[in-house]
């Protein structure tokens, strides 16, 4: 078979040269939840909430609990509030209902962004009515003038996981400042379906690129 068209045939597999390790890829990625940072920073203790939700399958509970002030947090009833006052649509949640810590603080001294709400204690998880499914979530509430031992927290680490009732979407709480963009390191199944692609390609372009040998006529 001449070299050319060896070369033209092979070049048909190269689309599937990526297929494993894409694959793999995809089940390495980790789904998207929406976290609660709890921690101190320049003297104030701030709650920061950030992801997103995918509310499809979720239903809203009539008349469900509003935060009732700019930021709220109370360990007892697992309640963590972000954000400002603001109209709410509530979903049920399924998860604990307190975490460690004695603190009972609202309003918060300063609130930004998104509003939130989270109660373990009735189960329920509001987010401002506006909110559309996927979109990011960024808000927070900082408490001015005290730490996280002053608020009764004596662990660090996730205090608590709430699953959005009709979906797999998760809620957590941990204590501790969010982990910095880009330092994430990937899981050893994704490196390992792109090492053996890599391999598989390489090996491949070698037996292109090397000469056809023709066994002499007799």
């Amino acid at each position: 078979m001449p070299h050319r068209t060896l070369a033209k045939r092979c070049k048909r597999f190269t689309p599937l040269l990526a297929a494993p390790a894409a694959l793999l890829l995809i089940q390495g990625e980790a789904k998207a939840i929406l976290t609660y940072n709890i921690f101190d920073s320049a003297g104030n203790v701030v709650v920061q909430a950030s992801g997103s939700l995918d509310l499809t399958g979720a239903t809203p509970i009539p008349f469900g609990a509003f935060c009732g002030a700019n930021g709220a947090l109370f360990s007892a009833g697992a309640l963590v509030c972000t954000g400002p006052e603001l109209p709410l649509v509530v979903f049920g949640i399924t998860g604990p209902s307190s975490f460690n810590g004695s603190v009972f603080r609202f309003p918060a001294s300063s609130v930004t962004g998104l509003t939130t709400l989270l109660i373990g204690a009735s189960n329920e998880f509001g987010i401002n009515s506006s909110y559309i499914s996927n979109a990011p979530i960024n808000s927070s509430a900082t408490f001015n003038g005290t730490t996280l031992a002053g608020l009764g927290f004596t662990t660090t680490g996730l205090i608590g996981t709430w699953t959005l009732n009709g979906t797999s979407e998760s809620i957590q709480v941990i204590l501790g400042a969010p982990t910095p963009p880009g330092t994430t390191v990937p899981g050893p199944l994704p490196l390992l379906g792109a090492g053996a692609a890599f391999g598989w390609s390489r090996r491949l372009r070698k037996r292109i690129a090397a000469p056809l040998i023709t066994p002499p006529q007799a």
